[in-house]
Formats: C-alpha cells, structure tokens, sequence
C-alpha cells in the first residue's frame, strides 16, 4: 500500500515491548492484522506498524510505516508524524529505543 516515496521510520527497543498494551494505554485506535502487522490511527493518519523482530506483543524492533495523511490536516509532514507517534509508543512501552 505505501510506494517508494512513502516515509518509513525504523525503531529498535532495549527490551521487548507489547505493542498493542502499549496503543491501548496511550488511546490510540488500531487494528491488529496479524502477530506482526498493526494499522494505527493517529491524529487521523494512517500508518501501519511492523513488528520486525518478534510479534506485536514482545517486539524488540519496529517499523511504522505513513500510508495515508488526515483529510484535515494535508500539509502535515509525515516525518515529525511518524517521530511523534514513535516518542509517545515507546513512552508508554516502559522501556526506551536506541
């Protein structure tokens, strides 16, 4: 669903971390599609989140990846988004990335 120019940010974590523990604290609305792929809604972007090393509930590494903008908010850059969304995953993961 995401071409080549779509951003893609990558994250490590110092231990292994729920994913979807994590989403459900922070409210963030998602939907899980299998052990590895999760489509977030946030701030009314839609990503999908890649667990890339072990599943969604114990990842040691992430992807998210940006598919679509908010309708409200265009000219959003999908960067910060994605960094953004990292900062306030991890925060609520209880550990920290590298």
């Amino acid at each position: 669903m995401t071409g080549e120019d779509e951003p893609v940010k990558h994250c490590t974590l110092v231990e292994p971390a729920n994913l979807w523990t994590a989403l459900e604290a922070t409210a963030i609305e998602y939907l899980d599609v299998d052990e590895h792929r999760t489509i977030v809604i946030y701030r009314q972007a839609i990503l999908m989140v890649i667990a890339t090393e072990g599943q969604a509930t114990a990842a040691q590494a992430f992807d998210v990846e940006y598919w679509k903008g908010s309708p409200n908010d265009p000219d959003r850059d999908p960067d910060s988004l994605l960094a953004t969304f990292i900062d306030q995953l991890v925060a609520a993961t209880e550990t920290t990335h590298r």
